[in-house]
């Protein structure tokens, strides 16, 4: 993989590179320590005597957090030890400060003190010989830290409280410093409904709401207080951007820089010139449009970035086989990183990455993690649940969900039921072992949720909680003892896992392995976003999306998971329809014999995704782990094996790639589209949550020759590889309805036509 042209690329490393290379910054760390907190009254502690609530159950006796001194305290509660941390995942970011300072948030809380002295020239000089300094604990607590470059830093609160301190140098060659004695203050109480905030330089904090809004904030007092004026407009955020769901990331740089990590990998450079909070006329460079200056910045090649005045920092993901740790610090210059817009092309001084640290692997979840040792479960049965804490205490909920979350730490009655009720565990942090990214991460079970006789069939999720709302999601389904209705939604876990990034590396990420690639699912998943992102989502989030459409609609449905269907597919018979959703990409041979077998025994499959049945995959021997890949390690795709995936569902993936648009009409007096007042010509799904209802991956029902024998389309997408909505009659009373787009179920709620042609596709399934 590269850059784009006259951008950094991103090469294969030429050797290995030591554990601490000569004059370079190391990222291993020493003993945790944990900040402590006031249990919630009334929760079950493991630690102590305890009733837990119904359907869960201790598996072990966890052992208290670790008694002994308090370290010196910085800002953030003191703390104790109670385990090392792991240093396969030993921060949970890098926060740049100006001037070289690099900012390292332990996993275990603490905030150590980096500065590049070669921050100009790439040269691996750093402050102290690469020495860190400890100046702070308890950092854990925080979703995010940004910082400004005079000392300031910010920590978000997962209650969306912003907190300020600021850490003022006296030696800039050692880090030693002292704390403002406003450390530790709010200064602001309203970003819980934000996804996630970026930023932080010159006192600019930019966040970004659920529909990708960007609003701007800029905190002026510097002091941690909280005075009329401290804020510029009150503190009230002014909206200078709308719509970018696209990316799944932004970073700031000083002077109003913005890049973006558009999905795919793009890095795309803006600059908010007006600096006020309005948005008129001049206020965005380039008239707010993107300029694209890079490739090759996402999840599938780095594990960090971040910048500092044009210099570019990001951690590579390791592509030796088998992987190391991903740990490699890697510089880049952006030398017009101001008048990009102006020169009208990126002006890059490196054509590769500099190395210029080791030792700073990262994870953005190591304060809070876990999994599950199934997918699935039926009532009776029991779900055993890992997980590492950097907390001392955390608190767990199970959660069924009917759509997606609100954002916030309050309760979201309208899309979820609590069915396990609030209990706290005591916290330890877990090491992992060597291949644990095919052999699991080997963490003892923590506790257990039997699932209940009442608890209806659907999508659950166990809800961590750490100190001051840090959340984190781990989803598993409830699969009915019988058939409680007649639709049984499928939901693709396989494809989730293919795109899990967690351990840095998956399916996608750049490894060039000449064999199979083999990845647990004994593991946490990396973006389980129940609740808004700010970014388009194809993995549990979208297909909340159509669970909230089913329950809106009164369509009552059992659930499963691709495992369920893999290991048996007797259940699918019983159902007058099965639905896919999202994104069901990965299939193992039995699921898609089974539902073949299903189709021709005359069954009825609702495909309301795209890029379906696309690949191939295997399950281990034991069944805990997914092989991708052939055996020379290339893409295992079904067509290349003499079975294309438009034989069963009557599309194909296409080649397309983040297009959208509309639907155009082309049947008008097909059954599925009475009672929309469509005609020839018509569009619909103009818009949705992750864009045009033809988009993002879609599939079309003439790829490798005409449509098949049988098959209607029924609209197309506008654009040149627009998907194809198509209804395939198979016989026998069989039939497939696709959509052919990874995109359509997000415009569910925002489309009343394309809502009303789903309902009547519904009601034709279970006729």
């Amino acid at each position: 993989m590269s850059l784009a042209e006259g951008g950094p690329s991103l090469p294969h490393p030429a050797s290995p590179v030591p554990a601490r290379a000569a004059g370079g910054p190391s990222g291993d760390t020493g003993e945790a320590v944990l900040s402590r907190r006031r249990v919630v009254s009334g929760a079950a502690v493991l630690a102590g005597a305890a009733v837990l609530p119904q359907g869960m159950s201790r598996a072990i006796a966890a052992p208290r957090p670790g008694s002994g001194p308090d370290p010196a305290p910085g800002p953030g509660p003191s703390a104790r030890q109670i385990g090392p941390v792991d240093t396969e995942q030993s921060q949970l970011a890098m926060v740049p400060g100006g001037n070289g300072i690099i900012y390292s948030v332990q996993a275990d809380g603490r905030l150590k003190w980096f500065r590049h002295l070669g921050r100009e020239t790439g040269r691996m000089s750093w402050a102290a010989n690469g020495s860190p300094r400890d100046i702070g604990v308890g950092w854990q607590s925080y979703t995010q830290v940004l910082a400004a470059d005079d000392g300031q830093l910010f920590g978000l609160r997962g209650d969306g409280t912003l907190v300020w301190s600021k850490y003022t140098l006296s030696n800039w060659d050692t880090g030693e410093g002292t704390w403002h004695p406003n450390t530790n203050n709010v200064i602001h109480q309203g970003f819980g409904h934000f996804a996630y905030i970026f930023g932080g330089r010159q006192g600019v904090i930019y966040a970004v709401d659920a529909d990708g809004d960007i609003y701007w904030f800029r905190y002026l007092a510097g002091d941690g207080s909280t005075s009329p004026g401290a804020w510029a407009d009150n503190g009230v955020g002014s909206r200078i951007a709308t719509g970018r769901r696209d990316y799944d990331l932004h970073f700031a740089d000083l002077d109003g820089v913005i890049y973006g990590v558009r999905h795919g990998g793009s890095l795309d450079w803006f600059r908010y010139l007006a600096g006020d909070g309005s948005n008129g006329p001049g206020a965005w460079a380039n008239g707010g449009t993107a300029i694209p200056i890079g490739r090759g910045w996402e999840w599938g090649t780095t594990v960090e970035r971040f910048a500092d005045a044009g210099v570019f920092y990001c951690v590579w993901i390791d592509r030796a086989d088998p992987a190391r740790p991903d740990h490699e610090l890697r510089w880049y210059r952006l030398a017009n990183w101001r008048t990009v817009h102006l020169d009208g092309r990126p002006v890059w001084t490196s054509a590769h990455g500099v190395l210029v640290g080791t030792g700073f692997t990262t994870c953005r979840t190591a304060n809070l993690q876990g999994y599950t040792d199934r997918w699935s479960a039926a009532p009776g049965e029991t779900i055993a649940v890992s997980v590492s804490s950097a907390f001392p205490r955390y608190q767990v909920t199970v959660l069924r969900l009917d759509g997606p979350l609100a954002p916030g730490v309050a309760p979201d009655p309208a899309n979820s039921q609590v069915v396990v009720a609030p209990a706290t565990y005591a916290g330890r942090m877990r090491k992992l072992p060597a291949g644990y990214r095919s052999g699991g991460c080997g963490w003892p079970p923590d506790f257990t949720v039997t699932v209940q006789p009442g608890w209806r069939s659907g999508f659950y999720a166990v809800r961590l909680t750490g100190e001051n709302g840090v959340r984190r999601y781990i989803p598993f389904v409830v699969r009915p003892a019988a058939p409680t209705a007649r639709v049984a939604v499928l939901l693709p876990f396989l494809t989730h896992s293919a795109y899990n990034t967690w351990g840095g590396h998956s399916q996608y990420s750049w490894d060039e392995y000449p064999h199979r690639r083999t990845h647990t699912m004994l593991r946490p998943f990396a973006a389980c976003n129940l609740e808004p992102s700010g970014a388009m989502d194809a993995r549990f989030y979208g297909d909340l999306l159509l669970l909230r459409w089913l329950a809106d609609n009164n369509i009552a449905y059992d659930c499963y998971q691709d495992l369920d269907l893999h290991r048996d597919g007797s259940w699918a018979g019983r159902y007058k329809a099965v639905v896919l959703t999202t994104h069901p990409e990965y299939w193992t041979p039995a699921m898609r014999n089974r539902l073949e077998a299903y189709l021709t025994g005359g069954g009825r499959v609702v495909n309301t995704g795209g890029n379906a049945m696309y690949e191939r995959v295997d399950i281990s021997a034991d069944g805990t782990a997914v092989l991708h890949r052939d055996a020379r390690g290339a893409r295992w795709l079904w067509r290349d094996q003499g079975l294309p995936e438009r034989n069963v569902i009557g599309v194909a993936y296409n080649g397309s790639f983040m297009d959208f648009a509309p639907y155009r009409v082309l049947a008008p007096g097909h059954p599925f589209l009475t009672g929309t007042g469509l005609r020839a010509g018509s569009e619909f799904g103009r818009t949705g949550y992750n864009f045009g209802a033809s988009g993002w991956e879609m599939d079309s029902s003439n790829m490798e020759g005409p449509p098949l024998p049988g098959v209607a389309v029924l609209a197309h997408g506008t654009t040149p590889l627009g998907a194809h909505m198509v209804h395939f009659d198979r016989g026998n009373g069989g039939w497939v309805f696709s959509t052919g787009s990874v995109s359509f179920n997000g415009v569910l709620a925002h489309d009343a036509v394309a809502s009303r042609i789903l309902r009547n596709v519904f009601a034709a399934a279970v006729a």
